[in-house]
């Protein structure tokens, strides 16, 4: 299993809060009515950020001020998956021209990844411990 983790930015003169409200209540719907997209895709979820942390002085500070407004993570049997899901139609007809009303497209920032868990999940060493 693989997960390409989308970090998406808002447009100049968008509210984070009409981005991640235009993510959630629009953008997700039309990826579920695009099964050339989602038909390779075992779980889609969306990351809403509501804030940030800097270091100063080895204490946490929080910020508004962050570098992206969602992060969304998007799960695939295969890379191979992945690359069909967005060579779609759907993805290059739909969903790509939604995104580009309200995502900076200056500043996505995509990533590859794979999943070890550490704390909790199926790590039974790290059961009921901290977090």
């Amino acid at each position: 299993m693989i997960k390409v983790l989308v970090a998406g930015k808002r447009k100049p003169g968008i509210s984070r809060h009409a981005m991640q409200h235009h993510a959630l209540a629009v953008h997700a719907d039309l990826v579920k009515t695009s099964p050339g997209f989602w038909q390779h895709c075992h779980r889609y979820v969306q990351n809403h950020i509501v804030g940030g942390f800097e270091m100063v002085d080895g204490r946490l500070v929080t910020t508004e001020n962050t570098d992206f407004d969602v992060v969304a993570e998007f799960w695939f049997d295969d890379t191979q998956d992945a690359v069909k899901a967005w060579t779609s139609d759907d993805y290059v007809n739909i969903l790509r021209p939604d995104e580009l009303q309200i995502a900076d497209v200056e500043a996505p920032y995509l990533m590859l990844v794979t999943t070890e868990h550490v704390i909790g999940g199926s790590n039974p060493a790290m059961r009921g411990g901290f977090c």
